[in-house]
């Protein structure tokens, strides 16, 4: 957040054209042959007679013949073909300011890739502000505030890289196999817990599960299960003997139902009556 408050100031109060302000960019000729969109935006600058700032991620070639085109038609032509986008900035800058465009291109290039929000910015050593308003329609009429004194307004136009795609399935497989890891440490744990405490433990764990909704809890438990039958086949045996082993070794009338029989399908008597 600092760098971006540092760039929008940086660019609302430095950003030098290094020419006056063009209400009306000049027509853009031009002939290209698989010419890279830097060369490319450097000539319609040129010929618009406007700053164009071009984001180093911003890459591509053109080919192309334009003649007398306007300038939102020749950035058209270079952006669109490569999956690139284009906007169009206006500042309020020192007249007197000798900062360039190539010392503030990183701050111009994070500023005119933020979503368009609503900011105020004030300056509480020269007494003075401005306030940004979102969604105001493109191409508006409305006239530009009056500045003060030794201000004047600059626009620039900047060409933009699309936003990174993120890779859902790769972030997924990230977060799995982070709380996998958790797991593994907290099993670790767990195992060096005392009886009692692990009882507790566990007691704590399906209280909490239980909390959950109906379907959330037979999800889980339906994961559970198909995890264990996804399991290679040793892994599987070696689990199921050790559910047979403990189900064995507890004493009759530890699960508390009537009677506290064992649950049929464990143990020694495990098979079902009657088979």
């Amino acid at each position: 957040m600092k760098a971006i408050a540092a760039a929008l100031v940086l660019a609302f109060c430095f950003v030098h054209a290094g020419s006056a302000a063009v209400d009306a960019p000049g027509k853009v000729t031009l002939k290209a042959d698989a010419m890279a969109v830097k060369d490319a935006a450097d000539e319609i600058a040129k010929q618009a007679g406007v700053p164009i700032v071009v984001d180093p991620n911003a890459k591509g070639t053109i080919t192309t013949s334009l003649t007398d085109a306007d300038l939102a038609q020749a950035l058209d032509v270079v952006t669109k073909p490569n999956n690139l986008t284009w906007k169009k900035l206006e500042f309020a800058r020192k007249t007197d300011a000798k900062v360039t465009l190539d010392q503030l291109k990183s701050s111009i290039v994070a500023l005119a890739s933020m979503e368009l929000v609503g900011l105020a910015v004030e300056d509480p050593a020269t007494k003075t502000g401005a306030i940004f308003a979102k969604d105001i329609p493109a191409g508006t009429d409305l006239p530009k505030p009056a500045l003060p004194e030794g201000y004047a307004w600059t626009t620039v136009y900047v060409v933009l890289a699309p936003e990174p795609k993120t890779d859902e399935s790769a972030a997924s497989k990230d977060k799995v196999s982070a709380l996998a890891q958790t797991a593994a440490k907290q099993m670790a744990a767990i195992a060096a817990l005392s009886p009692e405490e692990r009882k507790q433990f566990f007691a704590d764990y399906m209280a909490a599960q239980m909390k959950l909704a109906p379907e959330a809890r037979q999800a889980m438990l339906r994961d559970q299960i198909q995890a264990v039958m996804s399991m290679d086949q040793q892994a599987r045996d070696q689990f199921r003997a050790d559910m047979r082993a403990v189900f064995s070794n507890m004493p009759r009338g530890s699960f508390g139902g009537p009677g506290g029989d064992r649950p049929q399908g464990h143990g020694q008597s495990g098979r079902r009556r009657g088979n």
